[in-house]
């Protein structure tokens, strides 16, 4: 069966959530780019986005340029690139800058390295919530359940966002298959309308789980989530232990 650009791939992938990393202080040079650029933030063209910054980092090196290109790189989810890009601007960086090299790091499973890399910003700030953020998410991809949970319950000291922090604990108790947990952190939040792309994602997981494959197929149709919400729930339902993957 082919599925249409609304059916809900999950297929073991957990999917997390990380705070905001914005490079302060950033203007586009002119005010055509500026237009451009909300045009294709608005259709989540990442393609267009990569091309218009290409053009401007061609005609001059600019370290905010810079990272806007590999920013954009990573969100259409070329990390490879992404850290290309990114890497002249490690000889000086800031905290947005190693926040974003961590992220590249983990979605391409080096979990060690981003570890290192957050160890690099809490050294410089240990009160920077999105460092014990990203080491959580790093340390559950490792398999290392219990510390990963701590790194995130800093994060929340913190003040991440609650939606970020209770998102990323419920994936540390899918992964370690204490999905009665991870629903208890999740359905809450659905029920007080937080609906979150991803966050509504793993709570159908969660359900699924869990054996409540009913209420799970509700939230599916409810949220249009799939256009073919038996045949997801179904390949949920048969799905093995969730794979350390990020999306």
């Amino acid at each position: 069966m082919v599925f249409s650009k609304k059916t809900l791939v999950i297929g073991g992938v957990l999917f997390i959530l990380t705070g905001c990393s914005s490079m302060s202080g950033f203007h586009a040079s002119t005010e055509n780019t500026q237009i451009q650029e909300d045009i294709y933030l608005k259709s989540r063209n990442y393609t267009g986005l990569i091309n218009l910054y290409r053009s401007s980092l061609k005609k001059k090196d600019d370290p905010k340029i810079r990272y806007k290109l590999s920013k954009y790189y990573y969100q259409a989810g070329d990390y490879k690139s992404s850290l290309y890009y990114l890497q002249p601007l490690l000889k000086n960086p800031d905290q947005t800058i190693y926040t974003l090299q961590t992220q590249n790091m983990i979605s391409l499973g080096d979990y060690p390295q981003a570890i290192r890399v957050t160890q690099q910003m809490l050294s410089r700030d240990n009160k920077y919530a999105e460092a014990y953020n990203l080491k959580g998410v790093a340390l559950a991809m490792s398999g290392k359940y219990s510390e990963a949970n701590a790194a995130i319950q800093q994060a929340r000291d913190m003040f991440i966002a609650d939606d970020v922090a209770i998102n990323n604990m419920a994936m540390i108790a899918l992964l370690d298959q204490r999905y009665q947990d991870a629903v208890g952190l999740l359905l809450p939040q659905y029920l007080r309308g937080r609906k979150q792309e991803r966050m509504i994602h793993n709570l159908v997981v969660g359900l699924v789980k869990v054996g409540d494959a009913g209420y799970a197929k509700q939230i599916v149709r409810a949220e249009n989530l799939s256009d073919y919400p038996d045949e997801l729930i179904d390949s949920l339902i048969s799905l093995g232990p969730i794979k350390n993957e990020v999306l």
